[in-house]
């Protein structure tokens, strides 16, 4: 019993080591060193929950002590990305950036006016237009 509760820690230990290395080259988990850096897009997005506009938030991505690569400055729903070279951050990564609650939703999202199927791995890209409808789910499905 006892080497197999070692052997369980050591596998704990080490999964969460390897975790951990994966998540810091990963420019999602990272935090940029400021916000003129090499590759830089902007991305216009405006939401809309249950037929309501819903602003989009400044300082989306940008805490005191960390700023992402993909972030708002004011609420007008200009995305800002930054990088130091071109990555595909994606549609995802800003909802999970804003704490957006996604699976509370059904979601109808335009990119440049046509609607799209799979939302959430949309690669964002300069000059691109997003509009987001969230749709409460029914209650009870979630």
């Amino acid at each position: 019993m006892i080497a197999l509760a070692v052997v369980a820690i050591t596998a704990g230990i080490i999964t969460n080591i390897i975790t951990q290395q994966a998540r810091a080259q990963d420019p999602i988990y990272q935090c940029i060193a400021s916000d003129n850096l090499p590759y830089q897009a902007y991305v216009s997005v405006s939401v809309t929950v249950n037929g309501q506009v819903t602003e989009v938030p400044a300082s989306i991505g940008i805490s005191d002590n960390c700023l992402r690569p993909i972030h708002t400055h004011d609420n007008t729903g200009l995305l800002h990305i930054v990088y130091d070279r071109p990555h595909d951050f994606k549609i995802g990564h800003f909802l999970w950036y804003w704490g957006f609650n996604i699976q509370e939703y059904d979601a109808t999202v335009y990119v440049n006016g046509v609607k799209q199927d799979a939302y959430l791995g949309i690669v964002l890209r300069d000059g691109m237009t997003v509009m987001m409808d969230f749709r409460s789910k029914p209650s009870g499905i979630i």
